[in-house]
């Protein structure tokens, strides 16, 4: 696939992941599609209460995307956990640009007891506020999340991939 139709590809894998996956719940005896055999880590602190779990989902990565014409790294994480697990539902998008623009990050997280949800992107209503680090590790690694959802909770969180798998553009 040439790097011209990969580009909108990506940008609407994003746009759906966030929009309609991040609303979404998975039933607590199903996983996302595309996470057979994945899991990850994930602690957050929402305002003043921590949780924790380690949630079937997947981990993804693309160097060399782009959004809105702009070079960007791109980092997908999602999952979800049962109605046992502390946290239920967890959806990611962090785009990077390669020009050192600001990072645009789509985040949603269900606890069960609350949602929590930032938007920030050039192209659609900012809601809260964030910036992230990211540790590579191996063929995984950790990013650390730190800001403010839409209602103004301070949100903290880490999430510790064991591996990223490569982004597959939409149909193939």
């Amino acid at each position: 696939m040439s790097r011209y139709a990969l580009a909108p590809t990506l940008l609407f894998m994003s746009i759906a992941l966030s929009d309609a996956a991040a609303q979404r719940r998975t039933p607590e005896h199903q996983t996302p599609k595309d996470s057979v055999g994945g899991q990850f880590d994930v602690t957050a602190r929402l305002g003043s209460k921590t949780y924790s779990s380690s949630l079937p989902g997947s981990c993804k990565y693309e160097p060399s995307g782009s959004i809105y014409d702009v070079p960007a790294a791109l980092w997908l994480i999602e999952g979800s956990g049962s109605e046992r697990s502390d946290i239920k539902q967890l959806n990611l998008t962090l785009w990077r640009p390669k020009n050192g623009s600001a990072d645009q990050i789509s985040l949603f997280i269900d606890t069960g007891a609350g949602a929590h949800r930032i938007e920030l992107s050039p192209r659609r209503k900012l809601s809260g506020s964030a910036t992230v680090r990211l540790q590579p590790q191996g063929p995984g690694g950790s990013l650390e999340l730190s800001g403010k959802d839409s209602s103004g909770v301070t949100v903290n969180l880490r999430i510790s991939c064991p591996t990223f798998e490569a982004v597959e553009a939409a149909g193939g």
